[in-house]
């Protein structure tokens, strides 16, 4: 298949990934050159491997970025590119990228187990059975204009998932269809909602660039500000009376099961943080635009890790099984996994 330009309807959402470099680029620019290098080094408890390039290097155009990643257990994981393929973590081994969606892009994919995940292309949904993707459906309304064309999942189970688009539009899975539309926020193409996750059928948590974040109790929506913080880019919720959401700019904000507080900033300057991924109430993983992670432990935060290495990332994701297993994963091609 011949090479599309960047924002075609081929992949229609690579041109936005492409300008969160180019705002890496200019966020940081007062403080450290874009830019980076090095390879994966110790990490607390543990360390992280080589980085691993899984993205075929005949890909046209240069389409070889890996947008998500999702890793239920320490011998599982599932991660999506742009040209609609998925890879699998199998314990040891990453497999050859193959085809998982016919519709492009896949931007965001969860697993609650080795045969269950679903990977979301736009407005369609794949669903992994252990053995084959099925044919996409839709989740909720179709996006209209420039704004709410991209989802992001949480699944806690096989009959339980929740996406939102960048618009603000949340739909749930209840094991057969997607339902119950719910508009959780305002969603902009400059500040657009960004994410989702789910710690039960009865408790999820949206955040969006706009500073607002949304919870789910099992059957509404109430939208909160968030205390101080705007541009909130990434939320994981290992149990229900724990989250950690972060923004782009590196501050950090912890949910105790009844309300939000500023947590201490991720250090470092010089660099975006991208997702948050938390297994537990006391330990969570950061990624950066450098190719970086970041552990939050019992309250307070460990050095910079260089794991992926690769220079100035237009996107990045991380996903922890336990605190003995992560995968990192990032627009640059190239997978990394964490042993403690």
């Amino acid at each position: 298949m011949s090479a599309a330009p960047p924002g075609s309807a081929r992949h229609p959402w690579r041109a936005r990934r492409l300008a969160a470099a180019a705002v890496t680029c200019a966020l940081v620019v007062a403080v450290a050159a874009c830019g980076g290098s090095g390879t994966a080094a110790q990490s607390t408890g543990g360390s992280w491997s080589a980085a691993v390039h899984t993205e075929s290097s005949s890909a046209p155009g240069g389409y070889a970025s890996i947008y998500g990643v999702s890793c239920p257990t320490t011998t599982f994981c599932a991660a999506v590119d742009e040209s609609g393929d998925a890879t699998f973590w199998n314990g040891s081994t990453w497999s050859t990228p193959a085809p998982a969606s016919p519709n492009g892009t896949l931007n965001s994919v969860s697993c609650t187990s080795p045969t269950f995940c679903v990977a979301l292309s736009s407005q369609l949904a794949v669903t992994w059975n252990g053995t084959a993707w099925s044919a996409p459906v839709a989740v909720g309304p179709a996006p209209s204009g420039p704004t709410g064309g991209e989802y992001e999942v949480s699944c806690v189970s096989t009959t339980f998932c929740a996406s939102v688009n960048t618009a603000g539009v949340v739909s749930l899975f209840e094991g057969t269809t997607w339902g119950h539309d719910a508009v959780v926020d305002d969603g902009t193409a400059a500040k657009p909602v960004q994410n989702v996750s789910c710690a039960s059928t009865s408790f999820c948590v949206v955040v969006s660039a706009t500073g607002n974040i949304a919870t789910f109790d099992g059957t509404t929506w109430s939208r909160q500000t968030s205390p101080g913080q705007s541009l909130l880019h990434s939320v994981s919720c290992p149990t229900v009376s724990f989250c950690m959401a972060i923004d782009l700019t590196g501050h950090a904000l912890v949910f105790d099961g009844s309300s939000w507080s500023q947590a201490p900033p991720v250090p470092g300057v010089g660099s975006l943080t991208y997702s948050v991924s938390c297994p537990t109430a006391t330990t969570c993983k950061v990624a950066r635009s450098d190719g970086t992670v970041t552990t939050w432990q019992s309250g307070s935060w460990g050095p910079d890790v260089s794991v992926l290495g690769s220079g100035t990332l237009s996107a990045a994701d991380v996903s922890c099984s336990s605190t003995s297993f992560c995968a990192l994963v990032g627009s640059s091609g190239d997978v990394a996994t964490f042993h403690g």
